[in-house]
């Protein structure tokens, strides 16, 4: 029998962003999935049901009409139920292998720690189901090919939860960067520094920390908003001992893009700063802008300065932007933005720093990542 989620009982938050739907290049919309479908109510199953779980259930309130949570599944029994009860989706399992077998659902949505996560969406793209991976989908790139070489084999769509392109104001900066306001980006620096320990679960005993689970938006923001692919990496990394987890909670990167641009990226989880220094700053050949929050402050060449308050949203009201992206390109019959092959751009970054960081070179990213 066919279980709906009872919506109502989710939970409600303000949000401070409207919907943002970014176009998609002429590249994305030539390799459509085989199997597309026109727009219905999809059903999703969500494998994993820790930390990042709530922010996806309070994602799919904005999307009712369009698609619905139709199971939960997660080998925490305990866990598992405690989500049932907060989302009222009655439908639960504990092994994926359940879940495939009872197969009533469109999209796969796999929340499970990275190391796990090709475990997870390789038998749901083989059952012909679409999957939506949260970030990064794996830690290692060869892995990555796989998993999106075998997407394409399955006639499947694959989307990466890279949710930050949506999260105010990233795509008022980039509208305008696109646009040439600044003129030729010259260079582009984010600083992210704060407190973070992380005392339990998979991210206190892991070896890929800092990077993996925010780095890796920052190196996604960058090549959104230049709207181009890196070619070279350089990154050092440290671990302080200052926190709980054992991975790495210092990091500094500096990304070379194909125009020239340079980018860097200081990230900091055991900084006592509490982020008051934290911006993103671009520079152009005809201005420049910085974000701090929802403020963007934007510089043009004759010393004029231009403040502009451009909001800041949540996190779910990202999440639920990325929703809507896969759903109208499921829809419409093309790949979303955020498609697992576009991804392996942000995953080359990622694999090259680490590499990077391990033997103190600088890493080399080939031209044809992306495809």
């Amino acid at each position: 029998m066919t279980r709906r989620t009872d919506t109502s009982r989710l939970r409600s938050r303000r949000c401070w962003t409207t919907r943002w739907l970014p176009s998609t290049s002429s590249r994305a919309e030539s390799k459509a999935p085989r199997n597309w479908r026109t727009p219905h109510m999809y059903r999703a199953a969500l494998i994993g049901c820790g930390r990042i779980a709530p922010a996806h259930y309070e994602a799919f309130e904005g999307l009712t009409e369009r698609a619905e949570i139709a199971a939960l599944c997660d080998m925490n029994d305990e866990l598992r139920r405690q989500r049932q009860e907060e989302t009222g989706v009655e439908t639960g399992f504990a092994s994926l292998d359940e879940l495939l077998q009872w197969g009533e659902f469109d999209i796969g949505v796999v929340l499970t720690p990275p190391g796990v996560r090709s475990n997870v969406c390789l038998p749901l793209m083989e059952a012909g189901k679409h999957v939506f991976v949260e970030k990064p989908f794996t830690h290692e790139l060869d892995e990555a090919q796989a998993i999106v070489d075998a997407a394409d084999r399955a006639g499947v769509t694959l989307a990466v939860s890279q949710n930050f392109r949506w999260m105010t104001p990233i795509p008022r900066m980039r509208e305008e960067i696109l646009n040439g306001r600044l003129g030729r980006i010259i260079s582009a620096s984010r600083v992210d520094t704060g407190w973070r320990d992380e005392t339990g679960g998979w991210r206190n005993s892991t070896d890929y920390l800092a990077l993996s689970v925010m780095g890796v938006h920052w190196f996604d923001q960058f090549r959104w908003m230049l709207g181009e692919e890196a070619t070279r990496v350089y990154a050092s990394s440290l671990t302080t001992g200052l926190l709980s987890s054992s991975g790495e909670d210092i990091t500094s990167s500096v990304v070379t893009f194909r125009s020239g641009a340079v980018v860097s990226l200081v990230h900091h989880w055991a900084s006592l700063t509490q982020r008051v220094t934290n911006c993103l700053q671009v520079e152009g050949s005809e201005g420049a802008v910085v974000q701090r929050g929802g403020t963007l402050t934007w510089f043009d060449k004759d010393g004029n300065r231009e403040d502009e308050d451009a909001g800041r949203s949540t996190v779910p009201k990202s999440i639920e932007h990325s929703w809507h992206e896969l759903l109208d390109a499921l829809g419409e019959g093309r790949r979303p933005c955020h498609h697992g092959r576009d991804n392996l751009g942000t995953m080359a970054i990622l694999a090259g720093a680490y590499e990077s960081a391990r033997t103190g070179e600088s890493v080399a990213i080939a031209d044809d990542i992306v495809g």
